[in-house]
C-alpha cells in the first residue's frame, strides 16, 4: 500500500499540516501542527514573501518532529479556475485535442501560463454527452508553492485545488450519502472557498471575497484598535460566545460578530443561489463550515438562518483514531475545521493528478 502524502496547506494566515495513516481498521492521525505566517507574505494566494512561508513550514515541521517529506498542497483564489463541461462523448486522443479547445474557450489566461488537467465525471448521459471537470492553475504561482516547499526541505508530490480537499475532507473523514448534495466552505482569511458536491462528485466551486479578515476589519475601524487588537478581539470574542471569557472583551466586539455574519452569510447565499438557480432539480441537505472563522458561533447560525439548510462544523477528524497521549485532543478539535484542507491533502498518494 502506497503512503500517503503529508497534507501542507499553505494559507495567508498560517500554515496547517496533517499526517494520516491508511489502514484495515480506519484512519489514524501521525502529525498535526499549524503555525502562523507574518501578514502579507500570502496576497490572494500568491507567495509574497518566499523567506517567511519557508521559515513557517521549517518552524512547524520542527516543532512537530514530522517524519516524511513528500507532501500534497493545495491552490486556491484567482490562481484556480475549475469549470464544470458538458461536452458530445469522446475519449482518447479526441478529447486530449477537445479539451485543449476547451482551456483556450473557457480559461482566461495565455494556455502556456496554465497548468491544465481534466477529468471525466459522466463517461455518457443520456443524451450522448459527457461531463467533464476542467481544471487550470497559473503555472507561476503552483511554481511559487512547489518551490517553498523544496526551500523548506521536502519534495512537493501532489497539487491539488483547495476546493477539492474540501471534498476529499468530507468524503474521507464523514462520508456521503447516496444522492446527498452539500455544500462545503471553507472561511479562509481573505476569501472563502465554496465547494457544492453531489453523489460525491464535484457540481460548483467558487471563491468568495469575504473571510476572516472581514471580521478583523470591522473591528479594527469601529474600535480605533490595531490589527492585532482586533484580531485578538475576534478569537476572544468567538471564545466568550461559546462561554468563556466573556467579561473581558467589549460587548460592541459581539455586535461586530454579528453584523458582519449577517453580512458573510448574504454573500454566500448569493453564490448558493446562483447554483440552485440552475440546479432546478436539486435540494441541498447541508452546509459545512471551515476554516478558521467558522468558529465564530454567530456565523453559523446566519447561515443556517438565511438559507434554512442544517449547518454544522466540519470535523474532519471525527472518526479518526487519535493517540491522546501523542496529540492534545481538546486543541485538535477546537482547531478541526481550520485543518480541514490540510486533511484532505492528507488522503493524497504519490502520484495522483490533481
Amino acid at each position: 500500500m502506497a503512503k500517503q502524502c503529508i497534507g501542507l496547506d499553505i494559507g495567508s494566515s498560517a500554515i496547517k499540516l496533517v499526517q494520516l495513516k491508511l489502514g484495515r481498521r480506519g484512519i489514524s492521525l501521525m502529525n498535526f501542527g499549524i503555525e502562523p505566517v507574518p501578514p502579507q507574505s500570502i496576497v490572494d494566494g500568491v507567495v509574497m514573501n518566499h523567506s517567511a512561508v519557508v521559515d513557517a513550514i521549517r518552524n512547524l515541521t520542527r516543532r512537530i518532529h514530522l517524519r516524511g517529506k513528500g507532501m500534497a498542497i493545495a491552490i486556491s483564489g484567482n490562481a484556480v479556475i475549475i469549470k464544470r463541461l458538458t461536452i458530445p462523448a469522446m475519449d482518447g486522443p479526441a478529447l486530449d485535442e477537445q479539451m485543449e479547445w476547451e482551456v483556450r474557450q473557457n480559461i482566461p489566461f495565455s494556455r502556456e501560463d496554465v497548468v491544465v488537467d481534466h477529468e471525466v465525471l459522466v463517461q455518457q448521459t443520456p443524451q450522448g454527452q459527457m461531463e467533464v471537470l476542467l481544471v487550470a492553475a497559473k503555472r507561476e504561482v503552483v511554481s511559487q508553492y512547489n518551490q517553498v516547499v523544496r526551500d523548506a526541505g521536502f519534495s512537493p508530490l501532489v497539487v491539488d485545488a483547495a476546493a477539492f480537499a474540501l471534498q476529499n475532507a468530507v468524503e474521507g473523514g464523514i462520508g456521503y450519502a447516496p444522492g446527498e448534495t452539500v455544500a462545503i466552505i471553507n472561511v479562509g482569511a481573505s476569501y472563502s472557498t465554496m465547494s457544492i458536491v453531489t453523489s460525491g462528485m464535484p457540481s460548483f466551486t467558487r471563491d468568495i471575497g469575504v473571510g476572516g479578515n472581514t471580521y478583523t476589519q470591522a473591528i479594527q475601524q469601529r474600535l480605533a484598535v490595531s490589527s492585532d487588537g482586533a484580531e485578538a478581539y475576534k478569537v476572544g470574542g468567538a471564545i466568550a460566545a461559546a462561554g468563556a471569557g466573556a467579561d473581558v472583551v467589549p460587548q460592541e466586539v459581539h455586535r461586530i460578530l454579528a453584523q458582519v455574519s449577517e453580512q458573510v452569510a448574504e454573500q454566500f447565499q448569493r453564490s448558493l443561489d446562483f447554483y440552485m438557480n440552475d440546479a432546478v432539480d436539486t435540494q441541498l441537505s447541508r452546509i459545512y463550515l471551515a476554516g478558521g472563522s467558522a468558529l465564530v458561533p454567530q456565523l453559523p447560525k446566519a447561515v443556517q438562518d438565511r438559507s434554512r439548510i442544517p449547518v454544522e462544523i466540519l470535523d474532519p477528524f471525527v472518526r479518526v483514531e487519535v493517540d491522546a497521549r501523542r496529540f492534545d485532543v481538546d486543541y485538535l478539535r477546537t482547531n478541526a475545521p481550520v485543518a480541514s484542507i490540510a486533511f484532505g491533502l492528507a488522503l493524497r498518494r504519490p502520484g495522483d493528478s490533481a
